[in-house]
């Protein structure tokens, strides 16, 4: 398994750093391949957003149905759904290798 290292230190500052502010979340989406959500909040929903509308890759992680069918209504071509981690890892190893 080969790891992107832009991929995983957003990631870890993702998870590590929840609370960050705003114009540092968009920067992370922003300069992003391909995001990974887990789980939904206001913040993680506008982040989410926020990609789609920059025409980004997003995986969902452990969404509910709802909110799979909401996004998937905004941006079907670009919204993955996913059950566990290692099934997101594949997803975006896939997307980053089909996007070049």
């Amino acid at each position: 398994v080969r790891l992107y290292l832009p991929i995983l230190v957003t990631f870890l500052c993702l998870l590590l750093f929840p609370n960050l502010r705003p114009e540092s979340l968009h920067i992370n989406i922003l300069s992003s391949d391909v995001i990974i959500a887990c789980g939904m909040g206001t913040g993680t929903a506008s982040e989410i957003a926020l990609a789609l509308k920059a025409n980004k890759q997003v995986i969902l992680l452990n969404h509910s149905a709802e909110s799979q069918l909401f996004f998937k209504a905004l941006a079907q071509f670009n919204i993955f759904v996913v059950n566990n981690a290692v099934e997101a890892m594949n997803q975006a190893r896939e997307i980053l290798v089909n996007s070049r």
